[in-house]
């Protein structure tokens, strides 16, 4: 099924996270992206790039790709879990390249294939019950 975009710089988190693939935003509609409705309180990331330095995107820094920003996609190597985790820099450079227009209609038929989403499941197969690292919710 594809995803409905209400806005879709606001399902693009500043760190590459393509936020219209994970089930509390589909499945559970409680959260719209980092950039609403404060749901980034507590991200350092968010914090660096938005609002301290005044950008969109973690690529339009200097510093970028900075070990912020690397130890986030390094979390969990090899692990499919957290596969959303391991692109956000290869996502950060194609809207670079493409805009986040485009990227957005990438991604969301990444999503409907199967190649791309945000699991709630540890590699054991459990449920994940820790916050999600971007909007702190526990669904």
């Amino acid at each position: 099924m594809a995803i409905k975009a209400m806005n879709k710089k606001a399902l693009a988190s500043p760190c590459g996270i393509f936020c219209a693939a994970c089930p509390r935003f589909y499945k559970y509609g409680i959260c719209k992206g980092c950039r609403v409705d404060n749901m980034h309180d507590g991200c350092e990331i968010y914090d660096c790039c938005v609002q301290l330095g005044g950008m969109d995107f973690c690529f339009e820094c200097t510093l970028f790709p900075c070990e912020r920003l690397k130890k986030f996609a390094s979390y969990h190597p090899g692990e499919n879990f957290a596969h959303y985790r391991h692109t956000v820099i290869e996502n950060l450079l194609q809207i670079k390249v493409i805009g986040v227009d485009n990227w957005y209609v990438k991604m969301n038929q990444e999503f409907i294939q199967g190649n791309y989403g945000i699991q709630q499941r540890n590699p054991d197969g459990s449920f994940d019950t820790s916050p999600c690292p971007c909007c702190k919710t526990t669904k």
